[in-house]
């Protein structure tokens, strides 16, 4: 899975978690700004990915991503390190 592939999957996981469509959805997005998102619904997204991608996010990253590019980017990057492992 290349990056736009792991990219994608994230917005899809978000868009499914808080029913918005992946279109109205973007980077630079704020995760507390996005509809229908309060804190059970980060944790369920980042639990649905880290399984969608076999991942693990550390909590003390978890509290600094800020946009939903911000998240995007640390996926792929530990997507990334895992496939390397």
């Amino acid at each position: 899975m290349n990056q736009m592939d792991v990219h994608e999957k994230v917005l899809e996981i978000i868009a499914q978690e808080i029913d918005v469509p992946v279109a109205d959805l973007s980077g630079d997005q704020h995760f507390r700004a996005l509809p229908n998102v309060d804190s059970m619904r980060v944790l369920q997204v980042i639990l649905k990915t880290e399984k969608a991608f076999d991942i693990e996010i550390e909590d003390d990253v978890t509290f600094r991503i800020q946009t939903v590019g911000e998240f995007q980017k640390l996926v792929a990057e530990l997507y990334r390190q895992r496939a390397a492992a």
